[in-house]
């Protein structure tokens, strides 16, 4: 096993000899350095696993040295060893998360006890750190399966209609995401102090949630039963599943103003994911391309009527075709005065106006071209 390198710091020559002996004896590269600066040369210079320090000596006080290490690196274990120890200096060194605090003349055998558990904890440390990188790495993979397959149906009208193959997608990663998550609670709850864990949990958690919202889209396509829906919510669902694609989620910026008193209204959950799905999807690919990418979500109410509306900042449609987007197979895809922004196929805005008729409402468009365009769906009170 390689030696452990380690950092002394004080200005006593008898002390800094007497602790390179012991030091040595134990296993460690010994390093040393007689005052504060020199000694912050020699820490940037080594990278220790441990450093032991005085707390007063000539140049920057031991409490400055102390509070630049952690500064360069947080979690290196430090001892403090010093003849002048008083209240207020042990409770600073403490404050700044020292290991230990040792006073001269030094007892080997308790100086020896600190190491041993200085050690201990470096290398439960460093264990922790070689499982969050597994962990890191398999999440990465399964981030990398989840977009991979996402985008082989990210055309798909509508994306609930992806059926048996899709289960088997979620299925498949499911266990390794359910193993992520086991090993993440464990580490922790061991180790609430690394910040990491957190950051791979939170990852983690968002997969489970957006497996958890494809699973609930094919269970309401499979069932089509009327329901009371908060509206609100399912627009938030729709833009929730659609940032599984990193351009819908880092490139477009979302501005929300949903109405919280917004009345409940009574529908097929499936049918009004379509509406809102296609909307969305077809704002986005609208600002394919643009500088400012930005999606605005409005809802709101009167007596009569619950209202919708998302508005995108692309370059809007263009008057002579303006009054024909609502009809089936035109694709404005063909059209070089609006040449993004389609359904594809020409049947995604036909067939939102042909749901949203069904309950009695109407859609509607505003546009004013390089202005965006706003999709605005009027829906009828129960």
């Amino acid at each position: 096993m390689a030696p452990l390198p380690i950092l002394i710091i004080d200005d006593e020559p008898a002390v800094l000899e007497g602790l390179r002996e012991f030091l040595e004896d134990e296993g460690y590269e010994v390093h040393e350095a007689r005052e504060g600066r020199k000694g912050l040369d020699v820490f940037r210079a080594v990278d220790p696993h441990l450093v032991m320090t005085d707390l007063r000596m000539p140049g920057i006080s031991g409490i400055e040295l102390i509070e630049e290490i952690k500064r360069l690196k947080s979690e290196v274990p430090i001892i403090v060893v010093t003849g002048y120890g008083s209240l207020s200096t042990a409770v600073d060194a403490i404050r700044l998360n020292v290991f230990d605090f040792i006073t001269k003349p030094i007892d080997l055998e308790s100086l020896k006890h600190s190491l041993d558990r200085a050690r201990a904890s470096i290398r439960e440390a460093q264990s922790v750190q070689r499982e969050i990188k597994v962990l890191r790495q398999q999440l990465g993979e399964l981030q990398g399966q989840w977009e991979q397959q996402l985008s082989k149906y990210s055309e798909a009208e509508p994306l609930i209609h992806t059926g048996r193959l899709l289960a088997g997608i979620l299925h498949d990663l499911n266990n390794p995401l359910t193993f992520i998550m086991g090993q993440t609670e464990l580490l922790q709850f061991m180790h609430p102090e690394v910040e990491n864990i957190g950051i791979i949990r939170e990852q983690a958690l968002r997969m489970k949630s957006i497996i958890s919202t494809i699973t609930k889209r094919m269970r309401q396509a499979q069932c089509r039963q009327m329901e009371s829906l908060d509206l609100n919510r399912v627009l938030q669902e729709e833009v929730f599943f659609l940032e599984s694609h990193p351009y819908f989620k880092e490139e477009i910026e979302k501005e929300w103003h949903l109405d919280e008193t917004l009345p409940p209204l009574r529908g097929v959950a499936a049918e009004f994911s379509q509406i809102f799905g296609n909307l969305l999807r077809n704002a986005a690919e609208a600002m394919k391309g643009r500088e400012k990418k930005k999606l605005i979500m409005r809802t709101w109410h009167d007596e009569k009527h619950i209202h919708a509306s998302i508005a995108d900042t692309g370059p809007g449609i263009a008057l002579h075709v303006k009054h024909r987007i609502f009809d089936a197979f035109f694709s404005t895809k063909t059209t070089e005065s609006w040449a993004v922004g389609s359904m594809g196929m020409g049947i995604g805005l036909y067939h939102c106006r042909e749901l949203v008729s069904r309950y009695g409402g109407q859609i509607e468009v505003e546009s004013v071209p390089e202005k965006g365009a706003t999709f605005a769906v009027h829906l009828p009170r129960v």
